[in-house]
């Protein structure tokens, strides 16, 4: 990969569409031999494909969002079934409940509830609010795969999702007890090659815990583990931008037509730019990333720009800490206060908490051409 030659005053944009295990790294952020990263000298932008570069596009404006985060993965099925009777007619394309187990999915801290999406899902309604714009947050056991299939067809411009993701790749999914069914049999024709993919990535919605656990789900109630394939089906044309605040969300089974995982299905049911994950992500960092990035963007920027500048807020950012004295310090601290009979004053420094890439650089903007 000849990015060298790229590093010119006259090059300041690079357009790519990756292929195979270029998939999976995030070239965007990959150091510079001058102890600073590529990005900062030159404009990365990653494509789908690049018949991108072609396409006719309206310029971005958020007219109508939903937002996902602080959802309640140990939901109470009597309660689901009373907050699920406002969806009706949703089309139950993949029932996968009863199959999964809770040591079987590759989360971020497990099934367990995200206090921190929480807190992200929280400012950017208030971030939108602050603009005039009345987002719909899905919070707690609002946030049902119900609810989200619900969305289908319906005009939205925004989607943000705050939750566990997970990705399987074949191997994995052979190995693990009780998964056969992602292999959706044996038959290796080609037509199914798609399908199996797009069943082995997704997220967890409301309620998911249920079935993780193995227990029943009451009839016609979803599992809440939407997973790429059931993404596909939907109708989400007009969606123009997708922000998935989850783990591996950018993750997929790597053919020559692409990435098949959560992209595929989003970028299958007519969602524009995808904001995703490579790698497991931190909590606190990921909602310190995401706030700064619509507030970038709310701004008037772009969402290339946004997402670069939250980037990098989340590396300059410090937070203090107490310093930890020597042994000889402490000795001679601890005869000081004897003396003086006065505890000793604390130490604190700052530092940069989040500077190291793995903390921001796992998020990739996918078709953010502005």
């Amino acid at each position: 990969m000849r990015i060298k030659s790229c590093r010119s005053k006259q090059r300041k944009n690079v357009y790519f569409a990756p292929a195979g295990q270029l998939h999976n790294i995030a070239i965007e952020h990959l150091p510079s031999s001058d102890s600073t990263f590529i990005a900062e000298q030159i404009n990365f932008y990653r494509l789908s494909s690049t018949r991108q570069l072609v396409m006719i596009k309206d310029k971005s404006h958020i007219k109508e969002a939903v937002l996902y985060g602080g959802l309640k993965y140990d939901a109470d099925t009597t309660a689901l079934v009373v907050e699920n009777k406002k969806y009706t007619d949703i089309p139950r394309d993949l029932n996968i409940q009863h199959t999964f187990y809770p040591d079987s999915l590759n989360l971020r801290d497990g099934a367990k509830y995200l206090p921190a999406t929480k807190i992200e899902a929280e400012q950017i309604k208030q971030a939108l609010e602050n603009t005039r714009l009345q987002p719909a947050l899905y919070m707690d056991l609002r946030g049902t795969e119900e609810s989200f299939k619900a969305l289908s067809g319906k005009n939205i411009s925004m989607l943000h999702i705050a939750t566990h993701g997970f990705y399987w790749t074949e191997t994995e999914a052979r190995q693990t007890k009780d998964l056969d069914f992602l292999m959706m049999g044996d038959n290796n024709q080609s037509r199914y090659v798609e399908d199996k993919a797009l069943t082995r990535s997704g997220l967890l919605l409301s309620g998911a815990n249920i079935a993780l656990k193995g227990n029943p789900l009451p009839e016609g109630l979803e599992d809440g583990i939407l997973t790429a394939k059931e993404l596909a089906g939907l109708d989400l044309r007009g969606l123009d931008l997708v922000v998935l605040s989850a783990c591996q969300t950018g993750l997929g089974e790597i053919t020559g037509d692409g990435v098949f995982g959560l992209q595929r299905g989003f970028k299958k049911a007519g969602a524009n730019t995808l904001l995703m994950s490579l790698w497991k992500v931190d909590d606190n960092a990921t909602q310190l990333l995401m706030t700064q990035f619509y507030k970038n963007l709310l701004a008037g920027k772009s969402k290339f720009e946004s997402l670069r500048e939250a980037q990098k807020y989340v590396r300059d950012y410090e937070v203090e800490i107490e310093t930890t004295p020597d042994k000889r310090w402490q000795s001679e601290a601890r005869q000081k206060e004897k003396q003086s009979k006065k505890p000793m004053p604390k130490e604190f420094k700052k530092i940069k908490k989040y500077k190291d890439p793995f903390y921001w650089a796992a998020f990739i903007l996918l078709d953010a051409i502005d």
